[in-house]
């Protein structure tokens, strides 16, 4: 079972290394997830540790304050979540609809041989995902760049804000795919600043439901 964060933790960067530091061979850092600023944040980072600390904003290893000590992951929520692969495959565009983004984010579609996979715990949401949350078989057929009102105000995972993905664009070095506050799927650099981190993990198969229906006054319960 998947969870995504139903609001951002904070507007960070998706990366910024300095060109020349790991993957990255610009000021605007890089999309290679495996060494992104943000999964550090995420998987060994204040966000992972529950405490406070500072996040990436910005070009060449700017930081801002960034306190995770109500919001990030407790023990308990740490011992629910399960290792798992994350697909990196990408695209050079976000004109395809999500069954078609889908099928790239499990493919070879990368910037310069970087990596098509990462194993880890706290990721972010794929195109695919945002694009089924809209159900319906006319925003099924529609490309995520042309997504209209109705698909917007249809779509679970949508909000005003931007909001960023694991999925990299495959024809630059250092542009991802996010969701735009206008509803619609588009790309922006790693290095800005304006974009909301909610994040994903993948729940351990030894987890149930002890109650609730899974509705905002019902929330699933769950139980290790």
């Amino acid at each position: 079972v998947k969870l995504i964060r139903d609001e951002s933790i904070g507007t960070y960067s998706w990366d910024n290394k300095p060109s020349g530091t790991g993957s990255s061979d610009s000021e605007y850092g890089s999309n290679e997830w495996n060494d992104s600023s943000l999964k550090d944040v995420l998987n060994n980072g204040p966000y992972y540790n529950r405490t406070e600390g500072t996040c990436p904003y910005g070009k060449n290893n700017a930081t801002t304050p960034c306190d995770f000590n109500s919001t990030g992951l407790s023990d308990t929520a740490k011992n629910m979540i399960g290792k798992t692969k994350w697909y990196l495959g990408g695209h050079i565009n976000t004109k395809i609809t999500a069954s078609d983004f889908y099928n790239q984010e499990r493919g070879t579609s990368v910037y310069n041989g970087r990596a098509t996979n990462w194993i880890g715990e706290v990721g972010l949401m794929y195109p695919s995902d945002y694009g089924y949350a809209a159900g319906g078989e006319a925003c099924l057929q529609t490309d995520l760049f042309s997504y209209n009102t109705n698909c917007q105000n249809n779509n679970w995972l949508f909000n005003t804000d931007f909001q960023w993905m694991i999925t990299p664009l495959s024809s630059f070095s250092y542009y991802v795919f996010d969701a735009y506050n206008e509803g619609n799927v588009a790309s922006n650099s790693t290095t800005i600043m304006y974009a909301g981190a909610r994040p994903s993990v993948y729940l351990k198969s030894s987890v149930v439901i002890t109650t609730g229906d899974g509705s905002r006054e019902n929330p699933y319960q769950l139980f290790l």
